[in-house]
């Protein structure tokens, strides 16, 4: 077995991550994906130019370049550090013939698109990973835009990818969605009623998963001068017409799931030395507040100053009872660093796990298993039964073509006594492509194997 240190993650490499019982140093946070596809996405829609700080630079991120692009905004990096970015908008989506817009594997951006495109005369939405964001769900958005006047094709009754969006002569009305599956589907008619020329209202149905990413919406949303009006529950929505994206500057703050990764990977170490100081994470972000009260209920040491958190390790954990659905894409790391902590531990309300980039339920607790760990997957949860002794490991696991499954996957090797390798490690770029790398500097042993 030859071994080599990592820079990026490539196709079809393994990494052995080894055993670390110390890691210090102060990583850069990347920045949040989540307010950089709504923030662009407004700037898009905005007539002139807008500035975007701090965007976040991941495979995300190219497919939502591609997709803005393809509305009809041009894009310019300011500087060669991509710090900055310049995007003079087209007020409204616009295209003379057919366009066609690869999303890649980006859920989030496929689906926000997808209201948008109903604008245009004709879009084709395709992926080049059919497994993953291929099998991903859309039917109950399609259904919307059809009851709004545009006619969507889809190679399957689900809403399967590829799918075509012929618009352009939309009207508008009150329309259901559902909320049980995402709230991707909400926050896609959001940013397109507006444009339609008449008055929307929308009526939420089976409840709203992820309501964080929904205020992130309305926030964002207001930020660029359109107003909504809605309930306190999030469940109906009134948006009037003759409304108008205005052109500003923006700035990015860091991305807490990113963030949950590191933190977990320091709170798993066994040494009281071990710490980390991560920097621009914003204060009162409704995720990050969540995901900081959890690692609190764990006994993790944190300080909190500012937009600065600071984690020290070597604690003894405690496990915990949480809802998950406010810091959903948080659940896999959170998963594998209860599978270090005293007694047992429930994560519930996650069902939303089933429909991501893999079955981050089933999948997750498949892999966990095979290192050691004592995890019960369940439709609408996950039971983990701690071991603070940590677990043998010395097997290879996969990473199931997703990000957050691999950052979980990479904690849990850090308290195993042989270390894990990991399959599917390219797929770490979806979000966060220097992760690897990053552990490394910080004093984990990472190798290409």
């Amino acid at each position: 077995m030859q071994e080599e240190s990592v820079q990026t993650a490539i196709a079809g490499q393994k990494l052995y991550i080894s055993p670390t019982d110390l890691i210090y140093g102060q990583p850069e946070v990347p920045s949040s994906k989540y307010h950089t596809l709504r923030y662009l996405l407004a700037s898009t829609l905005a007539a002139g130019e807008s500035r975007i700080v701090f965007p976040a630079e991941s495979d995300d991120s190219e497919a939502l370049f591609r997709g803005c692009r393809a509305l009809g905004s041009h894009l310019e990096w300011e500087d060669e550090q991509h710090r900055a970015l310049r995007i003079i908008g087209v007020g409204r989506p616009q295209a003379k013939e057919a366009v066609t817009i690869n999303v890649g594997n980006a859920g989030a951006v496929l689906r926000l698109l997808l209201g948008l495109g109903a604008l245009l005369p004709e879009v084709t939405f395709t992926t080049d990973h059919p497994q993953s964001l291929g099998k991903r769900p859309n039917r109950e958005l399609l259904e919307a835009l059809k009851a709004l006047g545009a006619q969507c094709s889809a190679a399957s009754s689900e809403g399967y990818l590829p799918i075509t969006i012929k618009g352009g002569k939309l009207h508008g009305g009150r329309i259901g969605i559902s909320g049980a599956r995402s709230s991707q589907y909400l926050s896609s008619l959001l940013y397109l009623a507006p444009l339609i020329g008449e008055r929307v209202e929308i009526e939420v149905v089976d409840g709203l998963k992820s309501q964080p990413f929904v205020r992130t919406t309305l926030q964002v949303l207001q930020e660029a001068g359109i107003e909504i009006q809605h309930d306190e529950a999030l469940l109906h929505y009134r948006i009037e017409a003759g409304q108008q994206y205005r052109a500003r500057e923006y700035v990015i703050p860091g991305d807490y799931p990113s963030a949950a990764a590191l933190l977990a990977a320091c709170a798993v170490t066994n040494d009281p030395s071990s710490e980390l100081s991560l920097s621009r994470l914003r204060p009162g972000d409704e995720i990050g507040e969540a995901l900081l009260a959890a690692l609190r209920a764990m006994d993790a040491a944190l300080q909190v100053d500012g937009e600065t958190v600071t984690i020290r390790g070597g604690r003894r954990l405690h496990g915990i009872e949480l809802d998950g659905d406010q810091l959903i894409d948080c659940i896999p790391v959170l998963v594998a660093l209860a599978c270090f902590a005293e007694g047992k531990s429930i994560f519930y309300n996650i069902e939303s796990l089933h429909y991501k980039e893999s079955d981050r339920i089933n999948d997750l607790c498949a892999e966990l298993r095979r290192a050691g760990c004592a995890v019960l997957p369940q439709q609408d949860a996950i039971i983990v039964h701690g071991r603070p002794q940590g677990v043998e490991g010395g097997v290879l696991v996969d990473g199931h073509n997703d990000h957050r499954l691999l950052m979980a996957l990479a904690v849990v090797a850090l308290r195993s006594q042989r270390g894990l390798t990991l399959t599917g490690v390219e797929h770490i770029a979806k979000s966060y492509p220097h992760f690897f790398a990053e552990l490394e500097r910080l004093g984990v042993g990472v190798k290409k194997v």
